[in-house]
């Protein structure tokens, strides 16, 4: 391991001790005080720190089982001691974490929804009365805080990390965003520069190289003239060696320089007529004979331009491979189309001009981009190239490519938008919700642990429990009283009933004290 890898492996380690420190200290303090709920014993202090304990440690590579270990251990506090806050904490940290952590929601809303669904189902059955030191009847407060808390307190934090998580995100997509659109800025400039390499070298290949060819078609036929001095004809072949090792070398060239995309160049750099083409062949020595030159005019610019640069590589190649031969030219124009042929026929003495081809692929290469098709081979009249070209040039079709870096940003926009919507959506109906059920219970309760004070008036100390029972609410109005009251007798369970429904009103309580299955106190407790 790096030592890189080793300082981030510790400083991780180092923040999961200190984060289970805050977490556990509303445990260690509900231990030792009764200010935040009952007192808890030390080995529920030490079961809830072990639980807190691997909630932290399963946080960075499971935090959706940290979070669903934090969660059932605060409904576990709902149902056993009717307590909601010393796990509190654990619980909202946790699934805050979660959400920052995962990338995916729907793990979060099944888990969180099961632990509600268990809770709602366990907690009536297992609500512990730590004063009596048994387990009570359903409580229908306990259940409320149990269910709506994994809503309130986990689920609603996990929305807020996912929101957190969403927002990391976009910054991440925007800063790879940037290094993208750098790395194609060095690759368009890269493409330009071959592009214009490409370019230089159509040019050079198009111009010197059919000049070339020109000249040691003139030279070769000084060379076998039979006037010439033998003196002169030797160096007539010198002259057509050092032509043919220039165009060797300008092969090499137009090789290295023309590796890469053409892109756009000029079709016609000189601006030559097929007819003019064609005549300056002929003074060069070379036998051509040209059908339809008055075609030319009917053929379109771009294609007349490409139709040029056919004859002229037609004519090159004869007098580099062919010299000697008949060549003719023919022009065909139509309506929508154009048919150019080049033919040279049987050399009558072997060519020397040098082998190539780069030419014929270039060409091949234009003639495609504007929508025609290229022949060139043997024929039975000698080598034949062919070109068919469209007078206009068909829409070039689109390839599908990697999907636009602006729209990766714009959807992790999108989703952190949603994310932050849904945040606010369910924190508002979870508060809705958790108010009207808060006011429709307070009225329940206040409506179902009235203890009239006729009735009140009616027992009498001493009286058995299961009498005093027979008139007595179903519900208590509270646990214990807030304010002072009278000192409990010694050995009794005391039990806090309202002397009326309203439940906006001042809390006035009347308080029934039993001991040994008999009535051993009544009082009535104004606030």
């Amino acid at each position: 391991m790096s030592r890189k890898a080793a300082n981030q492996s510790y400083q991780a380690c180092l923040k999961d001790v200190l984060l289970w420190a805050l977490l556990g200290l509303p445990a260690v303090w509900a231990g030792l005080t009764r200010t935040l709920a009952d007192s808890y014993t030390w080995p529920e202090v030490t079961a809830g720190l072990a639980a807190i304990g691997v909630a932290v440690a399963l946080g960075r590579s499971r935090p959706l089982a940290a979070m669903l270990v934090a969660a059932a251990l605060w409904a576990l506090s709902v149902a056993v001691r009717g307590d909601p806050t010393v796990f509190f904490l654990a619980l909202t940290v946790m699934s805050c974490l979660a959400g920052t952590r995962m990338s995916r929601a729907r793990p979060a809303l099944t888990g969180l929804s099961a632990v509600a669904v268990a809770a709602a189902a366990v907690v009536p059955l297992v609500r512990w009365d730590p004063t009596s030191g048994g387990f009570v009847p359903w409580d229908l407060g306990a259940w409320f805080f149990a269910v709506t808390g994994i809503g309130l307190f986990g689920l609603v934090p996990w929305l807020a990390g996912h929101a957190r998580h969403q927002s990391l995100a976009l910054i991440h997509a925007g800063w790879e965003r940037a290094e993208r659109l750098e790395r194609e800025r060095r690759m368009l400039a890269e493409q330009a520069r071959m592009r214009e390499r490409s370019a230089i070298a159509r040019e050079m290949h198009d111009l010197l190289g059919h000049d070339l060819s020109l000249v040691a078609l003139r030279i070769g036929a000084l060379e076998v003239a039979p006037d010439l001095p033998g003196d002169h004809r030797e160096a007539a072949g010198e002259a057509r060696r050092a032509v043919t090792g220039a165009a060797e070398r300008l092969r090499d060239i137009v090789a290295v320089l023309g590796d890469g995309d053409a892109g756009h160049v000029d079709d016609d750099p000189t601006g030559e007529s097929v007819g003019e083409l064609v005549r300056r062949a002929a003074a060069a020595g070379m036998s051509v004979v040209v059908h339809g030159a008055q075609e030319e005019e009917r053929i379109p610019g771009p294609a007349r331009a490409i139709v040029r640069r056919v004859v002229r590589e037609g004519l090159t190649n004869a007098a580099k491979h062919a010299p000697g031969s008949e060549v003719r030219v023919r022009l065909a124009a139509g309506p929508d189309e154009t048919e150019v042929t080049v033919t040279a026929s049987a050399p009558d003495r072997p060519g020397r001009g040098v082998a190539g081809g780069y030419g014929l692929r270039e060409l091949a290469g234009r003639v495609r981009l504007h929508g025609g098709i290229l022949h060139a081979g043997p024929s039975d009249e000698g080598f034949t190239l062919a070109v068919r070209l469209p007078h206009v040039t068909p829409p070039a079709t689109d390839v599908p490519g990697p999907r636009p870096v602006a729209l990766d940003l714009a959807l992790a926009r999108r989703r952190a938008r949603r994310t932050r919507l849904a945040a606010l959506l369910v924190s508002a109906a979870a508060f809705t919700g958790a108010s009207a059920f808060v006011l429709g219970f307070m009225v329940y309760d206040a409506t179902t642990s009235v203890l009239p004070p006729a009735e009140f008036a009616g027992l009498r100390v001493g009286l058995a429990e299961s009498e005093v029972a027979a008139v007595l609410p179903p519900r208590t109005r509270i646990d214990d009283p807030s304010w002072p009251e009278p000192p409990i007798p010694p050995g009794s369970r005391c039990r806090y009933y309202g002397v009326d429904p309203d439940p906006f009103g001042e809390l006035r309580l009347h308080r029934l004290c039993f001991a040994e299955g008999r009535l051993v106190a009544k009082d009535f407790l104004p606030r």
